[in-house]
């Protein structure tokens, strides 16, 4: 899959950490989209044709007004959602509790504060996956 095919949507209420993942990835080449939390994140995806969906999503874990596991629940209930993979994002204090969301629909996992390499290798590991 080209690297401009390859769409890559960023969810966190930091602006900062949003903002240094896509311009990472645009760096690179790749296609992304951000959003401020999960229920902006959610809307996005329903509104978004099927042909224009994302095919990875970073997921900030503690957000306001949806969470990354209420909207990991909210997409995996929509079939035309269900199979995006979701790399959920993390303090490092929480990997624990984070590791019961991760089975609950997320497909893998990082901490926070990210190295760029870690990023790089999620996003090859799922452009290579047949998700």
């Amino acid at each position: 899959m080209k690297k401009q095919s390859y769409k890559i949507l960023t969810v966190g209420d930091d602006e900062c950490i949003r903002s240094t993942i896509s311009d990472l990835l645009e760096d690179e080449g790749f296609e992304t989209v951000h959003a401020k939390n999960g229920r902006v994140a959610l809307d996005y995806l329903l509104a978004t044709p099927d042909e224009r969906l994302p095919n990875l999503i970073f997921l900030d874990y503690m957000m306001p007004v949806m969470d990354g596991e209420s909207f990991c629940l909210n997409k995996a209930a929509n079939p035309r959602l269900a199979n995006i993979p979701v790399v959920m994002m993390t303090a490092s204090g929480n990997l624990i509790r984070l590791m019961d969301t991760v089975e609950k629909k997320a497909s893998g996992f990082m901490s926070k504060p990210m190295e760029i390499d870690v990023v790089m290798d999620m996003v090859e590991y799922f452009q290579k996956s047949k998700f």
